[in-house]
């Protein structure tokens, strides 16, 4: 997101289980193919995804500059 609209998007699948690990692996393949930095993953960013089915990345969460507001990965079920 960036400045409230969405700046770029990717639908990413796998036919893995969710698993705090399996997330992380993903979340960093998503972030490869967007051309973004990885953020920093904390506990409650899994939390977040599992119970709400997204979690929000903002500026603080990444090491380097972001260059969007935020990074929002959600969960679209078919």
């Amino acid at each position: 997101m960036k400045d409230d609209k969405i700046a770029k998007d990717l639908i990413y699948t796998s036919s893995q289980k969710l698993t705090a690990t399996n997330y992380e692996l993903w979340l960093r393949d998503i972030c490869h193919q967007l051309d973004a930095p990885n953020p920093v993953l904390v506990n409650q960013h899994f939390k977040n995804f599992v119970n709400f089915h997204n979690t929000r990345f903002r500026q603080d969460d990444f090491v380097e500059t972001l260059d969007y507001d935020m990074l929002i990965i959600e969960d679209c079920k078919e």
